[in-house]
């Protein structure tokens, strides 16, 4: 399935699948169900690692998604599901981890959703901390399509790329607060990195990525 995914996307000139999903289904009603994995973490774990290896074989970089604990549409902005470590490490971050680890995901995709009062997009444990150091995840953490909120906290929480455009993390917001100090320097180099390094390790500046074969 992974395989047919990357094929899919070459023939279409597509860099990056936004797939798999693999937040768990802890409420019938979520939205997004349809394409999670299950609600079980290790299940899921070896059908993400299998998906995310298929499709980057394919030189298209696949996104483990919705970073982490999205566990419903409604309000999806606002809510914040409150977890404790135990229980995130046991039962919602293994299919994460398990994709870095393993099958070495090109992207990360933070969801809407707030974990412990922080909203994903600019959730320094979760980014920083957990995926980036103690997994060394060496790729792209990016938000859902207008799930940034604020610009600075969302650098200096971990968040690298802002999707569909940048409209927080923008030259307007960031000069200035690189100027001032409130974002290092060091911390827009290392985004730069992250993206640029996987551009490179696809193919990306190589070739065409339309590949109509």
């Amino acid at each position: 399935i992974g395989k047919s995914m990357g094929n899919d996307a070459r023939a279409r000139g597509v860099h990056f699948v936004l797939a798999p999903g693999m937040n768990m289904y802890r409420a019938p009603m979520n939205g997004r169900n349809f394409e999670y994995l299950g609600e079980d973490p290790y299940l899921a774990s070896r059908m993400a690692v299998s998906m995310i290896q298929g499709v980057q074989s394919r030189g298209v970089i696949a996104t483990a998604k919705h970073f982490v604990a999205n566990d419903q549409e409604f309000d999806r902005n606002n809510v914040s599901s409150d977890v404790d470590e135990r229980t995130l490490r046991e039962i919602y971050l293994p299919p994460f981890e398990a994709s870095v680890k393993q099958a070495h995901v090109g992207a990360i995709m933070d969801g809407y959703n707030l974990v412990n009062g922080v909203h994903m997009t600019q959730n320094d444990h979760l980014n920083n901390e957990v995926a980036k150091k103690q997994w060394q995840f060496d790729g792209i953490i990016m938000s859902d399509w207008g799930s940034t909120y604020d610009g600075i906290a969302a650098a200096n929480g971990g968040l690298d790329l802002e999707m569909p455009a940048g409209d927080f993390m923008s030259r307007k917001s960031l000069i200035p607060a690189v100027r001032s100090g409130e974002v290092s320097q060091a911390t827009i180099d290392d985004k730069v990195r992250r993206i640029l390094r996987k551009a490179i390790q696809f193919g990306f500046l190589d070739r065409d990525q339309a590949d109509t074969a």
